[in-house]
């Protein structure tokens, strides 16, 4: 992927020294940035030291002007500790240090980007927005990716795309380089193709399917999982103010273990204009299910880096806009694990407000707590699986501009 990654820079050159005026070009490029102050604390019931941090950071980019269609971009990545309110060591697992507590700094987004028409190709470090590759935007910073991606939206209410990913910057992006995930990815990376179609009314559809393009990892052993798949679907009833119906599908194939699959459903009205409410169901079978980096699943709204065990989880949201500026969300998740490690065996609450400053800065507040089932809490005791209660409180503030 450094090929890569070195083929986007070099690109980048050619667009800009092609012009017989290199100045122009990149004169009609634009800065950007989406920064974020993040105060995070994770309490622990018994065994675990509690996680604490007060960061700043964000991104803080770069994108020149078009040249017969084709343009580059930067952007800096950084998430930094603020003042002496926390150690370095309380904000390890808060993910917005690095493991060993240091900051976070690096090339986040270094890319050429061609748009012709309906066709975009886009090559180097970027991020992606699919039901398995997303960017995940959970703590300071996002994930992104080494990837080359084709984008095509030629057809009626459909857009198709392909591309090809060998290297990211993990959960949140809290580590100051790229990884490769050989080990679970093969030694070639994922190729992955993404489609979404809006041609019958009310109706949404999307899919993706990821392939590892080799069976084997670097030092030759066997990939345990050789692809990734996932499908949805939205319906709008003419029912109330605004109802919608959605239905999920997902799984892996396994190389040498029973295959993995997901489904569920969800379905929620809106009352008095401002009160959504939504109930939602997701099953998994036989083994875990994977994703590279999203959150797909109707019970997942906060964890979205799998895996996920084979369980069976219900819940419901409700979301209050009382003004165009202001939104309260309340979630409840009950998850039952189907396996005797019992790692997805709990309930979990979280109340969400976010406030929207003015046009360029957000207010959010968000807290938490995870109750895992006693049985879950014991094998975490004994170190045979489970895991303990938690607590989490955020608070974020959120320019763009």
């Amino acid at each position: 992927m450094k090929t890569l990654l070195l083929f986007s820079l070099l690109a980048s050159l050619v667009i800009a020294h092609e012009t017989t005026d290199i100045g122009e070009v990149f004169q009609k490029g634009s800065f950007s940035a989406d920064v974020k102050l993040f105060h995070m604390t994770r309490t622990f019931k018994d065994t675990a030291p509690d996680t604490k941090a007060f960061a700043g950071g964000g991104i803080l980019k770069y994108e020149s002007g078009k040249w017969h269609g084709g343009k580059i971009g930067f952007a800096y990545y950084g998430s930094h500790k603020i003042g002496g309110f926390y150690t370095r060591k309380e904000g390890i697992r808060t993910s917005l240090l690095q493991s060993d507590g240091e900051d976070i700094a690096f090339l986040g987004e270094a890319y050429v980007r061609f748009d012709r028409k309906k066709t975009l190709l886009q090559l180097g470090r970027q991020r992606l927005d699919t039901p398995m590759m997303g960017d995940l935007r959970m703590r300071i910073l996002p994930t992104t990716y080494e990837a080359l991606r084709l984008k095509n939206a030629s057809f009626a209410q459909t857009s198709l795309e392909i591309g090809y990913v060998k290297r990211y910057s993990g959960f949140g992006s809290r580590y100051s380089d790229f990884v490769d995930k050989n080990r679970l990815w093969g030694k070639s990376g994922l190729g992955y193709c993404y489609i979404t179609n809006n041609t019958l009314k009310n109706l949404h559809l999307r899919a993706q399917y990821i392939y590892a393009l080799d069976s084997a990892s670097a030092t030759g052993a066997t990939i345990a999982r050789r692809d990734y798949r996932y499908a949805d679907l939205r319906y709008d009833i003419d029912i109330g103010e605004q109802s919608y119906f959605k239905a999920q599908y997902g799984g892996n194939n396994y190389t040498d273990a029973p295959n993995s699959t997901l489904f569920g459903a969800k379905v929620a009205t809106t009352f008095f204009g401002m009160l959504e409410g939504a109930a939602f169901y997701d099953k998994i079978l036989h083994n875990n299910f994977i994703v590279v980096m999203a959150s797909p699943m109707f019970s997942d709204w906060q964890q979205g880096y799998g895996l996920y065990e084979p369980s069976e989880a219900y819940g419901g949201v409700f979301t209050l806009t009382p003004t165009k500026r202001l939104r309260v969300r309340a979630v409840y998740v009950d998850v039952h694990s189907h396996t005797q490690k019992l790692v997805d065996d709990f309930k979990e609450y979280n109340f969400d407000i976010k406030y929207t400053c003015n046009d360029i800065s957000t207010l959010r507040i968000s807290y938490s707590f995870k109750d895992q089932s006693d049985a879950s809490e014991r094998l975490h005791q004994n170190r045979q699986g489970g895991r303990e209660d938690r607590n989490d409180l955020r608070i974020i503030y959120s320019l763009r501009f």
